[in-house]
């Protein structure tokens, strides 16, 4: 069969005349419609709907602004699926939900609602609190706050200071609630400790007490009065004064020796 070639109307010879193999068609501007090519299309644009062409080779750069050109540009948003690379670079605000990387640089600050490690050079900031659940080492602390644990807190049997120090007796917190605690009163310039509900002054030595001296069982001294209350008094009372003798009517009584009561 003999090549068949599609005729075209040339306007300058104003005549129909076949278009030979080889030659260029063209089209000042028209539009060609419900044709079938064979050959090589060459056009300065296409329009249309392009999804069925294929080994399409894209070789611009572009910017998220000359994509969003392309569509609306009112929201100046779009959505991408997956996106693999290996070297990205934003200069702008990026919101991710979903981030998986082995390693991400950032200048500024960077705020996240939950991640699984996080290991920061600088200093950083956590707005609602740091919840460590299980076994946490920290190397060095420095807390401006209150700090409060639940649990136990054990530390090396070494080089430990912890001030315990109040201004006033009335600045001690409940008793009830700190069972067992220490403290040290400025104003009094006595320590205390937390039992049965009720602050306990502890007594030292040269220091004088307000209230009652219990010794053991047996024996107790009144802060008010000055009277030592025993069961048994033992030793030398060749100074005291004062003692009359049972049954002696109130005389006085004569001791040169030891006193058993």
């Amino acid at each position: 069969m003999a090549d068949r070639y599609p005729l075209v109307y040339n306007p300058t010879a104003n005549q129909l005349q076949e278009l030979q193999s080889g030659d260029s068609l063209d089209l000042g501007g028209g539009n060609l419609k419900n044709t079938v090519f064979s050959g090589i299309i060459t056009a300065t644009g296409f329009s249309g709907d392009g999804s069925a062409l294929t080994n399409v080779s894209v070789t611009e750069t572009s910017t998220l602004d000359n994509v969003l050109a392309r569509g609306s540009t009112s929201s100046r948003a779009v959505t991408f699926g997956p996106i693999t690379g290996t070297t990205g670079t934003f200069s702008g605000d990026v919101t991710v939900a979903n981030l998986t990387a082995a390693n991400v640089t950032v200048a500024g600050t960077i705020t996240y609602d939950d991640v699984t490690n996080v290991d920061s050079l600088g200093i950083g900031t956590f707005r609602q609190g740091i919840n460590a659940v299980g076994h946490s080492e920290l190397d060095n602390i420095n807390v401006s706050g209150v700090s409060t644990f639940s649990g136990r807190i054990v530390a090396s049997a070494t080089n430990n200071t912890i001030p315990f120090l109040y201004n006033n007796l009335s600045d001690l917190p409940s008793a009830s609630t700190y069972h067992g605690a220490f403290a040290h009163v400025h104003a009094t310039g006595k320590a205390y400790y937390a039992h049965a509900g009720a602050w306990v002054e502890l007594v030292s030595n040269n220091v004088e007490t307000s209230g009652n001296v219990l010794v053991g069982s047996g024996i107790t001294m009144y802060a008010a009065t000055g009277i030592v209350s025993a069961t048994q008094y033992y030793g030398d009372g060749s100074k005291l004064t004062g003692v009359a003798a049972a049954g002696s009517g109130g005389g006085a009584l004569d001791i040169t020796s030891c006193l058993f009561i």
